[in-house]
């Protein structure tokens, strides 16, 4: 169960036999960490397509690999909301097992909380399988990796970045913690519509096919987009959502580029508001609520010309959206917030200094401090049984 930086380590070593990488303080060979669980996987989604070659074949596409997690000698009833893992951009599941440090992750914690977990590869990610016809992939560098998520507090690219404290080690390449996170990053569909709505048909799969259980969706960053499009499909069965930093802010990117994004406000796919929309760009009246000194960032929300469109499948979903100090969405999360609220969504904002957890960046769930932010997560939840 603890050996997935390992083989990563292992494959790198193989392919580039002059790398030299050590392994992580923690992360050895000896017995494992993780917590005990039972362990099933499957794929849902997916479709049979013309393999491209003129054959007449078929191959398989658009799947997502799912890997089932339950308790193993709990003591008590098992939780009866099971969560689902949703990863980042260049991110695969494996962000909520071990951790790079060694250390149990998130999974292991919920796991002992007694709650059945279900972590996911998006389509095209990871264990799900990428094919030509399905586009562009993409990298993140290793230069990109420390700047955003491991070392910002060197490079200080927002004003937040400089109360980073978190990351254990130096975050940057040569340090071994930061090299057995790199060695796990992969590459990622460049079409973000084309990414949302196959994850979300995949989601939707996986809802079927654990029929009217109600779920607990819990996302990151790019990831933090699926929520909003599979509760959107099947409302009835997601007991709540917790957007850890989801991509935002609505409409256009913030601090890196200031490019048009996310046409529906929360997503590029599209999303069922009351009235409906069918051409955001002209539907969707935007105004601008608050620009930043230095133009990198713009909040947009909807015009109160006239009433605001509502998320109509969202409206009884409860929301937590998670915002880290140190992180770059520290600047423009409250925007994301505002829009839901405006939208009809019952959504709190949980700005992680205000719970006494200081430090943080954007990949939280991997920090030195990250139980702690779990169990704010599992109080927010049983908070509201």
């Amino acid at each position: 169960m603890a050996c997935g930086y390992v083989l990563a380590l292992v494959i790198l070593l193989f392919q580039y036999p002059s790398t030299v990488i050590s392994l992580p303080s923690g992360a050895t060979l000896g017995p494992s960490k993780e917590l005990s669980y039972a362990r099933d996987y499957f794929y849902v989604g997916g479709q049979y397509a013309d393999d491209g070659r003129g054959t007449g074949e078929h191959i398989f596409k658009s799947q997502m690999y799912v890997e089932r997690l339950a308790p193993v000698n709990f003591q008590g009833p098992l939780k009866p909301h099971p969560i689902i893992f949703i990863h980042g951009n260049y991110q695969t599941g494996t962000n909520f097992l071990i951790k790079p440090d060694g250390n149990p992750g998130w999974a292991s914690f919920f796991i002992s909380q007694g709650y059945i977990v279900y972590i996911v590869d998006q389509p095209f990610r990871g264990r799900s399988p990428w094919k030509p016809d399905n586009g562009i992939l993409v990298t993140g560098s290793a230069e990109l990796i420390q700047q955003r998520f491991t070392a910002p507090e060197d490079y200080n690219l927002w004003p937040q970045a400089r109360h980073h404290t978190q990351w254990p080690g130096s975050g940057k390449m040569g340090d071994s913690i930061f090299d057995a996170f790199y060695a796990s990053n992969v590459q990622s569909l460049g079409n973000a519509s084309y990414q949302q709505s196959s994850t979300q048909a995949a989601g939707v799969a996986l809802l079927d096919r654990l029929h009217d259980q109600g779920v607990i969706l819990l996302a990151h960053s790019q990831g933090g987009i699926m929520p909003w499009l599979i509760a959107d499909k099947r409302p009835q069965q997601i007991q709540a959502i917790i957007a850890l930093e989801p991509s935002g802010p609505p409409f256009q990117d913030a601090i890196f580029s200031t490019n048009p994004a996310r046409a529906y406000g929360l997503a590029d796919a599209p999303l069922t508001y009351d009235p409906p929309v069918t051409n955001p760009a002209l539907e969707l009246v935007k105004n601008v609520s608050f620009t930043q000194a230095g133009g990198n960032f713009t909040c947009f929300l909807q015009a109160s010309s006239t009433p605001p469109r509502r998320l109509a499948n969202l409206e009884r979903v409860p929301v937590l959206l998670i915002t880290a100090e140190a992180s770059y969405h520290a600047p423009y999360d409250w925007c994301t917030v505002e829009y839901l609220l405006q939208a009809g969504v019952q959504t709190e904002h949980l700005y992680l200094p205000d719970a006494g957890i200081k430090g943080n960046g954007h990949v939280m769930f991997l920090e030195k401090n990250s139980d702690d932010i779990a169990q704010v997560v599992v109080d927010w939840i049983e908070g509201r049984s």
